[in-house]
């Protein structure tokens, strides 16, 4: 049986819910006046840029994961903490900052670190600490700027035209390298933005972290997973410029047939041009 004082608390613990279940609409109709704006310019980028088509999937898997956890979190009491004050103010800071500076990333990356400090204030570290994983993991719905994404870009198609171009060689097929462009004995193969691996990089981020969160136990499992995802895409990228680095060396057509792949967050089209040139991407 249940005591006096174990009944209170549970009274109490379900009051507490009851009042976030009452801030909860009024705290997401601000949110959504205040980003509708940035989640419409985000949500196009997200249909129009392939490289971030897997963006729609993001939240709703975040949302699978706080659900996941709905036990644990009931037997919770609520007990907001001070902490969350500064990680809303920050967050809010971020999206002044973003806006003044017109810089996107910032003002994306707000509304999760706003929600971060909500919960963090209204809730407390207990629950804080569950959800921080969902929370975190929204990070891969939001583009990144565009400074960091040609800094990766640039070397991963170097480093696909080279490493293509050296398991071309090493099948005997002749090739010269010039810059990111492999030029074959009847065409020439530019290994362009789309192909540098970029688009499949980040998908496969995005699926090796929540992969390695739900199937795998251990820290360094899950680290060895998601470091995974780089060598794949870069050993797969290289494959397909080699194939059809290869297809293209023996064709006696002046004009190499197009070829496409296309998938959700990785797509690379490889399309003739009129001096029987072949752009990969």
């Amino acid at each position: 049986m249940l005591t006096t004082t174990e009944i209170g608390e549970t009274q109490q613990e379900g009051s507490s819910w009851s009042r976030v279940a009452l801030l909860v609409p009024v705290f997401a109709l601000i949110l959504a006046a205040l980003y509708f704006p940035i989640g419409q310019a985000l949500a196009a980028q997200w249909w129009d840029d392939a490289n971030y088509s897997h963006g729609f999937l993001v939240p709703l898997f975040s949302a699978f994961l706080v659900w996941r956890q709905r036990a644990r979190l009931r037997v919770l009491a609520p007990r907001g903490s001070a902490l969350g004050l500064p990680v809303l103010l920050g967050g809010l800071g971020l999206l002044v900052l973003g806006d003044l500076g017109s810089e996107n990333f910032l003002m994306r990356s707000s509304l999760i670190v706003i929600v971060a400090g909500l919960v963090l204030f209204h809730l407390g570290t207990r629950v804080f600490r569950i959800v921080l994983f969902p929370l975190s993991f929204l990070f891969f719905m939001v583009p990144l700027p565009g400074v960091v994404f040609y800094a990766v870009t640039f070397p991963l198609q170097r480093l696909a035209a080279e490493q293509a171009a050296w398991v071309l060689d090493l099948l005997g097929v002749p090739v010269l390298l010039d810059g990111n462009v492999i030029h074959l004995s009847q065409i020439s193969l530019g290994v362009t933005e789309a192909c540098s691996g970029i688009r499949s990089l980040i998908s496969l981020l995005a699926a090796a972290v929540a992969g390695a969160y739900l199937l795998l136990p251990s820290g360094w499992a899950m680290a060895v997973m998601v470091a995974s995802a780089i060598p794949i895409t870069i050993l797969a990228n290289v494959g397909r410029v080699v194939t059809t680095g290869s297809s293209g060396s023996g064709s006696e057509s002046s004009t190499p047939l197009a070829s496409s792949t296309s998938s959700p967050g990785w797509r690379c089209t490889s399309s003739p041009s009129r001096a029987s040139s072949e752009s990969i991407g």
